[in-house]
């Protein structure tokens, strides 16, 4: 399976590219897809700016007849602005609350076929800032091969990699339970302003 290109900075929300092949922090979402809870709040054109990088991220319903309800999928469409040209990716997240954080499963894909999920929490300190954070791929290979998730653990000492093959109520769990530890520093965006 060929890399996938990688997201902004690594650490943006939809993070990550192994050499091996196509990211995935979790086989299954972090609560079954008909619990998703979309977030309104998210809704909107987010930049993210930083020594040469621009990039805008569009979030809203993947599709919508009113509001933001359960089982609700969002899309997101980020646009990279780089001095050669735009480049474009767009993916599909299932929000989650699991006590008060507040989650997106990113859905992965191959050749049309789901192969997983990337485990993004964001917050929202004030309403024109969001704050997305991806997990740390060496800290969850560590709890898997700790036992406190039941998982597979690929790759080498520098660059391992783990995937949770648990099921969603054993992932919240393990998300309540592992804090700040398992996730990259986040990355801030502000709101683009409406017109």
């Amino acid at each position: 399976m060929p890399t996938p290109r990688p997201l902004v900075l690594l650490t943006l929300c939809l993070a990550a590219s192994v050499v091996a092949g196509c990211k995935v922090d979790t086989v299954e979402p972090i609560v079954p897809i008909a619990s998703a809870q979309a977030d309104a709040r998210l809704y909107g054109v987010w930049r993210y700016r930083d020594k040469g990088e621009l990039i805008y991220v569009h979030i809203g319903p993947e599709w919508a007849l009113g509001p933001a309800k359960e089982g609700q999928p969002m899309r997101i469409v980020m646009v990279d602005h780089k001095r050669n040209g735009l480049t474009d990716e767009v993916h599909v997240a299932y929000g989650a609350r699991v006590g008060k954080a507040r989650y997106l499963s990113v859905m992965q894909e191959y050749d049309g076929k789901r192969e997983g999920y990337l485990v993004v929490r964001y917050s929202l300190p004030e309403p024109d800032v969001v704050r997305f954070a991806t997990m740390r791929g060496e800290r969850l290979a560590a709890a898997i091969r700790a036992g406190r998730i039941k998982g597979t653990v690929r790759g080498e000492a520098t660059s391992e990699e783990g995937t949770i093959t648990a099921e969603p109520a054993a992932i919240a769990a393990f998300l309540a339970a592992g804090g700040d530890e398992l996730f990259n520093p986040p990355v801030v965006l502000r709101r683009v302003p409406d017109r």
